[in-house]
């Protein structure tokens, strides 16, 4: 049986929900959930099945990203863990509510899933390119986002030399929570300006929109407890930021992504905004009403809501406040977030 076919024709559930419910002693397979036992970390990562099919797995969430090579796009899948066992899972597609149980066994360094008796066995892969989706299970065609900040200069220094090299110097953005387990996990998406300090880079004074903005996906470490994270735009087309005055806006074309295909007014999120700048200058920047002359600490960040998440819908008209000089670290008013606003387009 050729599982490549059966797995694309799938589109919106988990490609082992093909093979059925596993008979396993060690596995769950009522679906009632609760957790036995964390799932081995043996099986966390990034898998490859063939070539076409991937699938992420974590202590929490699984995502599966099937690459159709006739149009050139890819189809996300999302499922939260609902319960586990060391070698078994339950879980649960965030849109449809479908449950699904799979037994999980190692064979050298592939890995093994069996449903009803059916076993497909994955290979260890590297991260799918996945900045072309096949459909958006939202059908938002462009969502805008905006930060203001206390204040923000025209300009901002980058490259430092007193800075570590590597070391992010600039961040702010929103985290998108799209497969609702509210935790920050594989599975989740995020859209941020950010800025790090690469190898042989020099020093200057640049806008923050020269930084860019990117949309970086959470995918587990292999075979390890975490995540990391990766980008995967392809094209600065998909996030455009703009600067007026203190207000950072984001304009993101939600066509295109599989992940941002999964956001809309619902979806938790919460906002942050970061800067590292050790070693601050003491000269004083004239018509500047904040700068790294009032600053005495390497890192200063904020965060909306402070602690857990927020949905925009939660708010009229999508308008959020924040309360004034509540930084999580530091002094600086450039990461001091007043308030966020969101508009869907569809």
């Amino acid at each position: 049986m050729d599982f490549n076919k059966i797995i694309l024709g799938l589109s919106g559930v988990w490609l082992l929900a093909a093979c059925g419910g596993s008979d396993s002693a060690d596995t769950d397979t009522n679906g009632s959930g609760g957790q036995t036992a964390p799932l081995s970390t043996a099986y966390y990562g990034i898998w490859q099945l063939y070539g076409d099919t991937y699938v992420g797995i974590s202590e929490h969430s699984i995502t599966t990203y099937i690459n159709d090579p006739v149009l050139g796009c890819t189809e996300v899948s999302l499922f939260n863990i609902v319960s586990s066992t060391t070698n078994s899972v339950v879980s649960e597609d965030v849109v449809s509510g479908e449950r699904s149980t799979s037994r999980f066994a190692m064979n050298g360094t592939n890995l093994l899933v069996t449903e009803e008796n059916m076993t497909l066995e994955f290979s260890r892969g590297d991260f799918p390119d996945i900045s072309n989706g096949c459909t958006n299970a939202s059908d938002i065609n462009r969502m805008t986002f905006s930060i203001e900040l206390d204040y923000l200069p025209p300009v901002v220094r980058i490259n430092r030399h007193v800075q570590e090299t590597g070391r992010v110097e600039y961040q702010y953005g929103v985290h998108f929570d799209i497969n609702r387990n509210n935790k920050v996990d594989p599975g989740d998406v995020a859209v941020h300006l950010h800025h790090f300090k690469s190898a042989n880079s020099y020093t200057e004074d640049t806008p923050l929109t020269n930084l860019k903005a990117n949309i970086w996906n959470f995918v587990p470490r292999q075979q390890a407890q975490g995540y990391g994270t990766t980008a995967s735009s392809s094209s600065e087309h998909m996030v455009q930021v703009i600067q007026n005055d203190s207000v950072l806006t984001f304009n993101v074309d939600m066509t295109t992504h599989p992940l941002l295909g999964f956001i809309d007014q619902s979806t938790p999120i919460f906002i942050y905004s970061y800067i590292s700048y050790p070693q601050p200058e003491t000269a004083i920047v004239d018509g500047w009403v904040d700068g790294p002359w009032n600053w005495s600490s390497e890192t200063h960040e904020d965060r909306y809501p402070d602690t857990g998440f927020t949905q925009p819908d939660l708010h009229p008209n999508m308008q959020m406040l924040d309360a004034p000089n509540d930084l999580i670290k530091g002094e600086a008013k450039w990461t001091d977030i007043k308030a966020v606003s969101f508009t869907f387009t569809q």
